[in-house]
């Protein structure tokens, strides 16, 4: 006796009935990390190491100036400033708070840019450093040398970055000469957050006060 017909009813039965149950692929086991990755994030020192970061808190830029111009607040975190660093509308996607800081006696002024990335596997201070420093070339046109301090404010960990030389940017196709770049990476509520002042040497140079004073001012809005 020909059985094709009866198996072929009972496989139809049986798939009907895991399409009626909800189950119309098999389900998929839960992801989860590889050791290896996870090894790499805490042999890496990744910027939210030990750091308990909050979803809740608004990542997005800001678009208006805040009422009182000797205040900064962005993405959870407020500081003080001084008034003439000029607000202005964030230039690209990614950034969420941009200033222009004005030179000595008119000339030209630098930008301060704050910015902040999705969390990712090798986004360690160290990589960054790397990554500016590239930007960078000393004035006898070999490798700059960035200078790296760390310190905690508010009990957030900061890396602090600095260098200076002729300045690249990220594809090399211009050059500027005697250009400064001062980073902090800020392990944040938030997620890490990249506090940028880029501009001429001299321009930089005069505002690395004021701009520290806006680092060690940071702390949480609430």
């Amino acid at each position: 006796m020909n059985t094709r017909p009866r198996i072929m009813i009972v496989l139809t039965t049986i798939l009907l009935a895991m399409v009626a149950g909800g189950c119309e692929k098999p389900p998929v086991p839960e992801q989860t990390e590889s050791s290896s990755v996870a090894e790499s994030r805490t042999t890496n020192g990744s910027l939210l190491d030990s750091l308990d970061v909050s979803g809740d808190i608004d990542t997005s830029a800001s678009t208006s100036p805040p009422d009182d111009p000797t205040t900064a607040v962005f993405l959870g975190l407020r500081t003080s400033k001084p008034a003439t660093w000029l607000w202005q509308p964030p230039k690209r996607s990614m950034r969420k708070a941009n200033y222009l800081i004005p030179g000595r006696n008119g000339s030209e002024p630098a930008e301060l840019i704050v910015t902040h990335f999705p969390e990712a596997p090798g986004n360690t201070p160290e990589a960054n450093i790397q990554r500016w420093t590239s930007q960078f070339r000393s004035v006898d046109g070999g490798p700059a040398k960035a200078q790296v301090e760390r310190m905690t404010v508010e009990s957030m960990p900061v890396t602090l970055m600095e260098i200076h030389g002729e300045y690249m940017g990220m594809g090399g196709a211009w050059h500027k000469a005697d250009q400064r770049m001062v980073v902090a990476m800020v392990q944040a509520p938030a997620g890490s957050i990249f506090i940028k002042m880029l501009g001429p040497d001299d321009t930089v140079l005069v505002n690395r006060d004021d701009f520290m004073d806006f680092i060690r001012g940071l702390a949480p809005t609430r």
